[in-house]
């Protein structure tokens, strides 16, 4: 009887061990089809995680950050709610909500989302460089600067931080700091555009026209249609 008994219990656990085991297969599968775009099987993975553990934050974030690459962000935000009630330290999931808030334009919400994830990780760089855009579309630039400021400090090749810098430094007026991470853009990345015309319109509107079409015949000859149109129309 006893060894019966025994044999119950060890049939249980060994059953339990299956159960998240199975529930811990069907993530990473969910993983491994998310990777390659296969988001139907990545939901179906998730679901039967799910069936056998409701209450598995990765399994919910995963499904929310699925849902956030399909451009699904109401239903994306409404799973990293849930994942957050769960885990409320989940790092990514705040970041992950944060950037689905500011696609629906709740930049506020955004930067709170953001905060918390900095908490967490006060060196989530991507955290820093998005909170400074939520920043700059709140027209705060100067916040917005000082987590750009932030951001080259982690990682001084993160070239679209200088780009951003220097787009928010042109709004608050700041035109010479402005000038110099538009040039900072261009000698980390000759074919970076954009910086080319922002460099470029900033420089004539602090009246340097000559320099400013010679930043835009060089874009042009990298094959800027932008440029070439600006080129007809201000450098005559």
């Amino acid at each position: 009887m006893k060894h019966t008994a025994i044999s119950i219990l060890f049939f249980l656990y060994a059953t339990v061990l299956f159960s998240q085991n199975t529930a811990s297969e069907y993530y990473h599968s969910a993983l491994l089809n998310e990777s390659s775009y296969d988001y139907t099987s990545a939901f179906h993975d998730l679901d039967n995680a799910l069936a056998i553990n409701p209450t598995f934050d990765s399994a919910i974030y995963l499904q929310g950050k699925i849902n956030y690459s399909k451009g699904e962000i109401k239903l994306a935000i409404k799973y990293l709610d849930k994942t957050i009630k769960i885990n409320s330290l989940f790092t990514d999931a705040y970041y992950v909500r944060a950037v689905a808030k500011a696609q629906s334009t709740d930049y506020i919400g955004a930067v709170k989302d953001l905060n918390k994830t900095i908490e967490l990780n006060p060196n989530h760089l991507k955290a820093y460089y998005n909170r400074a855009l939520a920043k700059g579309r709140l027209d705060d630039f100067k916040l917005a600067i000082e987590d750009l400021n932030k951001v080259v400090e982690l990682d001084a090749n993160y070239i679209n931080a200088y780009y951003s810098r220097a787009y928010w430094k042109e709004q608050s007026g700041d035109n010479t700091g402005a000038i110099e991470d538009y040039k900072k853009v261009i000698e980390k990345d000759a074919q970076y555009k954009e910086a080319y015309i922002g460099l470029a319109t900033v420089m004539y509107q602090n009246n340097q026209k000559k320099e400013a079409c010679e930043v835009l015949k060089t874009s042009a000859e990298k094959g800027s249609i932008s440029a070439e149109q600006l080129i007809e129309k201000l450098c005559k």
